[in-house]
């Protein structure tokens, strides 16, 4: 692939903790599959949150970049050590990690965060970097494990509701590039107050026959355009984050869709992607959808890869 045909690089984020050594592994296993360079990002901030009555540390803001570039330097060069055989660039940003890791992200493929390890009162007092990227970037965002190492169980499994369909898009070529089965799965769950109503014909399958068919005309044309994905579809009822967290013990990476952003909620997750990014264990990548409806092609190319012509 010449260098004007070039995928989009793979951004990962850093902080200089052992919070991005999962993160960085997943980044360089997916700029070598997809055949592009990595860049490292990581944002100094304006400020050193301490909490309580001294909200913040009155240090220069000259102190702080230099303290940033020598933990950007320091994270290029091990990323360099660890893959030789890629293009490592460094980016610093000054701001909120939040808004500049999506703006860094921007023109990548894909944004790579390690999962959020705080708790409690620390986390209420810095907020949830990983949700709040998630929720913000305008590529996919994966969310990975410090003590991530890769897998070869050959499945991706997508949550999926019928009305979220474009996630496809995304998740078939994936699929495909990694001579994987898709595993497309819906999560069903009454609310309590009415949890009786019908639930003899519920368990007895006849809704989930009507919600399984309802999946296979959603994913009916991606699969002509793929036919060498396996597609396995999943309707089960239950908690749809623990159910997905589940079933994702099997797969190599869960992908979830954050529906498209109106003006009033610009940083707004649905609950179900806010609790799986709280369990520790398999890769979530955040898919944003962009509310246009997408069709499966006829060609197409994608990850480094020609996928179907």
């Amino acid at each position: 692939m010449n260098a004007a045909a070039r995928a989009a690089p793979v951004v990962v984020a850093v902080d200089g903790t052992q919070r991005s050594t999962g993160a960085i592994k997943y980044a360089i296993h997916e700029a070598r599959r997809r055949g592009t360079d990595l860049q490292v990002v990581h944002v100094a901030p304006r400020a050193l949150p301490v909490g309580g009555s001294m909200p913040s540390m009155g240090i220069p803001t000259d102190a702080l970049v230099e303290v940033a570039g020598r933990i950007l330097d320091e994270v290029v060069d091990q990323t360099r050590s660890l893959a030789p055989d890629l293009a490592v660039d460094g980016v610093l940003r000054e701001g909120r990690r939040v808004v500049e890791i999506p703006a860094a992200g921007a023109r990548g493929s894909l944004v790579v965060l390690g999962r959020e390890t705080r708790h409690g009162t620390e986390r209420v007092l810095g907020g949830s970097t990983t949700a709040g990227v998630a929720a913000r970037a305008s590529v996919p965002v994966a969310v990975v494990d410090e003590d991530w190492e890769p897998t070869a169980r050959d499945r991706v499994l997508v949550g999926l509701e019928p009305a979220a369909g474009e996630v496809l898009s995304y998740a078939f070529p994936l699929a495909a590039a990694r001579h994987a089965l898709l595993q497309v799965m819906h999560v069903w769950r009454v609310p309590g107050a009415y949890a009786a109503v019908d639930e003899e014909r519920a368990l007895a399958g006849e809704w989930v026959v009507d919600a399984t068919r309802l999946l296979e005309s959603t994913v009916a044309d991606w699969r002509d355009s793929f036919p060498d994905v396996e597609v396995e579809i999943s309707v089960v009822p239950g908690r749809a984050a623990q159910a997905l967290v589940d079933a994702a013990v099997r797969a190599d990476v869960l992908l979830l869709a954050r529906h498209r952003r109106d003006v009033e909620h610009l940083g707004r997750l649905g609950p179900t992607i806010r609790a799986v990014l709280g369990h520790r264990g398999t890769p979530v990548e955040v898919v944003p959808m962009t509310g246009v409806p997408q069709h499966a092609p006829l060609v197409l190319e994608r990850f480094g890869e020609v996928l179907k012509s």
